[in-house]
């Protein structure tokens, strides 16, 4: 009677299961594309966009695995899926999930999914090189490295030239430096982006025209069994408060750009600057709201920066929810004792393919 019941609740487990799986599957029309390390996956009506990119992603698989000591799985899984925003990964089974539901994505599927994807390649190789050790304290060079290796892999490291000018401003904001970047949470505010990227870049950067390109990968390698402190003075060779130092030195010694162009139709434009006031009085905050065209929907308010010349302060742009994704709002401060004058300020927008574009305009404050 026992082995009867056993059997019955097995069997009627399984049935459920395939009926739920057969339901999910049915439902989703999952298709799935394969090469020799990369199979993707996605529902039916994106299978043709699987088909064209799985051989590109293979490619970047080699390229990833290469660049971080052959360390990646043998086969991995890429998921796309339409109803996440945010990427996610489970390298137990060897798993991505890029979340396609992003502004960037639909306005050019193949571009993200593959800069998206080619991001956590790198991610799950870096992480296998450093033993798991991407952590708070770790986090904001895990994410330099992946954004220099996923350029040097769509030859366009050109764009790294942006997180110079990003992290100059972090620098002029008080927001450069060990002790802010190794609070991940609080710098980033949970998100992954060229901002947030550009300390770890500039860093790796440094130290890779100084001691050659292997130096970054003795970085990842030493976490294994080391402390950031003590990783960064056995890679670079140098007590890790010099190792800052020189880094801070080179940022803040760096020639600026006026202008950075991967994709020339898909720079930033401005299209319009309202301000609000339309001349300001001492002690009051001008609203400065930018109507910005930019193809590829990937300009984010953490990439915009105003700098005012006349306080020297540089502000971090966000966004104007009513406008929607292509409207940026800047808050400047008149001091209470701010004589009456004009007054010049400068934008500088960089998106997260690279471009960079500036624009400058002025203010009037009264009595």
């Amino acid at each position: 009677m026992s082995r009867t019941l056993l059997f019955c609740t097995v069997l009627a487990g399984f049935l459920i299961s395939l009926f739920y799986v057969s339901g999910v599957y049915s439902a989703q029309q999952i298709q799935s594309v394969a090469s020799e390390h990369v199979s993707l996956r996605m529902s039916a009506e994106w299978a043709s966009l699987g088909r064209d990119l799985v051989t590109e992603m293979e490619r970047c698989y080699d390229f990833m695995n290469r660049a971080t000591g052959q360390k990646l799985p043998r086969k991995i899984v890429i998921i796309a899926n339409w109803d996440q925003a945010e990427n996610s990964c489970n390298w137990q089974n060897a798993a991505i999930t890029v979340g396609m539901n992003q502004p960037a994505a639909v306005a050019d599927p193949r571009a993200f999914l593959l800069h998206a994807a080619g991001r956590e390649i790198a991610r799950g190789g870096l992480i296998e090189t450093a033993g798991g050790a991407e952590r708070e304290d770790t986090e904001f060079l895990f994410e330099g490295m992946i954004e220099i290796l996923v350029r040097e892999y769509e030859h366009t490291s050109r764009s790294l030239e942006g997180a110079w000018v990003v992290s100059k401003y972090l620098d002029e904001m008080k927001l450069l430096g060990m002790a802010n970047e190794r609070a991940w949470t609080t710098f980033s505010s949970g998100k992954r982006c060229f901002r947030t990227a550009a300390p770890g870049i500039t860093l790796l950067t440094t130290y890779r025209e100084m001691l050659g390109r292997e130096a970054p990968l003795r970085f990842f390698e030493a976490l294994k069994k080391n402390s950031l402190a003590a990783s960064l003075t056995l890679a670079f060779k140098a007590p890790a408060s010099e190792v800052e130092n020189t880094w801070l030195k080179r940022v803040r010694e760096h020639p600026e750009v006026d202008e950075i162009t991967i994709k020339a139709e898909e720079a930033p434009q401005l299209v319009q600057t309202i301000l609000n006031p339309g001349i300001a009085k001492p002690g009051t905050t001008i609203a400065m709201q930018l109507l910005l065209k930019n193809r590829n929907n990937n300009l984010l308010p953490e990439g915009v920066f105003v700098r005012d010349e006349r306080s020297g302060k540089v502000l971090q742009a966000e966004t104007a929810s009513e406008r929607g994704v292509n409207s940026l709002l800047l808050k400047i401060p008149i001091e209470p004792n701010c004589p009456p004058g004009e007054y010049k300020y400068q934008v500088t927008a960089v998106d997260e393919t690279g471009n960079l574009r500036r624009w400058a305009g002025s203010y009037k404050v009264i009595e």
